[in-house]
């Protein structure tokens, strides 16, 4: 255990030693002095501090100890006593020491309008008025303590909203379409995309929805063959599903054939599809199974030729 003194200040103590260089600050002069072997993992405390207000050089024992959380052993405060007996003495308040304890739970008045409006009147603390030329170190850390508080306490700023406020303009009105809805049949509404292309829609036989684009020409037959019908000018709307069309087409000749008049259950072409022919009820008829295969991709009256 070694104590070193410089200048008449008690510096450090140390238990063990390792080389360092240490400064301390006197009343008028640095000094600064060489310690061997002080270990690195050894803490040194001062013994003295600085009075904020006074500025002279004085030991931790003239220092009251702070109570923060996370304050440590050798924390003090800034002022000694000595300094804060007089400052508290020449603002004519109750030394921090003998001041009933605040509860901390109790919630701090608002400013008034009026101390907020007039800000050029002079701040009055504890009954008695501050003077104009008075410097920061006059003051004490109450009063200090307490200003902060009060300018904590005012209403800050609201934020700008984000976005419209409900009421501030008339909403826009709803797109119109332009010009009347065409009729289901009418294919002169319909009119192509810039890739001269229409939209086609419908749903199979599980309810699921599909699209895709076809030609114009190809939307204009299936249209014009009862296969489908125009929503708009843009889109036309398949009708059947493949399960649908099939019953239709079964239920609207009998289940009988086309070409025999016997007893038939499949679909027959009449212009095939290998020459253009589409599946929609105009184009479509009821055959039996060997009239169906015999026509294969020939024309009605072709077949109608081979079998007389």
């Amino acid at each position: 255990m070694a104590t070193f003194i410089v200048c008449g200040v008690n510096v450090c103590t140390l238990r063990y030693t390792e080389t360092a260089i240490y400064t301390t600050r006197g009343q008028d002069r640095a000094v600064r002095f060489f310690v061997q072997n002080i270990p690195m993992t050894d803490t040194i405390l001062p013994s003295s501090k600085q009075c904020a207000y006074c500025e002279q050089l004085k030991p931790l024992a003239d220092f009251r100890r702070r109570t923060g959380k996370r304050s440590k052993a050798h924390a003090r405060r800034g002022a000694c006593r000595d300094c804060r007996k007089q400052r508290a003495a020449e603002s004519g308040a109750t030394p921090l020491s003998l001041q009933p304890p605040v509860p901390s739970l109790s919630r701090q008045p608002e400013p008034s309008t009026a101390a907020v409006a007039t800000p050029s009147l002079p701040e009055v603390t504890q009954g008695v008025p501050k003077k104009a030329g008075a410097s920061p170190l006059a003051r004490s850390r109450a009063e200090r303590a307490k200003e902060r508080k009060s300018a904590a306490s005012l209403p800050a700023a609201k934020p700008a909203a984000k976005g419209r406020p409900r009421g501030a303009e008339p909403r826009r009105a709803p797109l119109q379409h332009r010009g009347p809805k065409p009729e289901p049949t009418d294919t002169t509404a319909l009119v192509p995309s810039s890739q001269g292309m229409i939209l086609m829609r419908g749903h199979s036989d599980k309810g699921r929805r599909w699209h895709q684009e076809i030609d114009l020409e190809l939307a204009v037959t299936l249209v014009k063959e009862h296969a489908a019908v125009v929503v708009n000018r843009r889109t036309i709307r398949r009708l059947y599903s493949n399960k649908a069309f099939r019953s239709l087409i079964l239920n609207r000749d009998r289940y009988t054939c086309y070409f025999c008049g016997l007893y038939g259950d499949t679909i027959d072409h009449l212009l095939p599809r290998a020459k253009g022919g589409h599946t929609t009820p105009d184009n479509c008829v009821c055959a039996c199974n060997l009239c169906n295969q015999t026509k294969a991709d020939k024309d009605v009256e072709e077949f109608m030729r081979r079998t007389r």
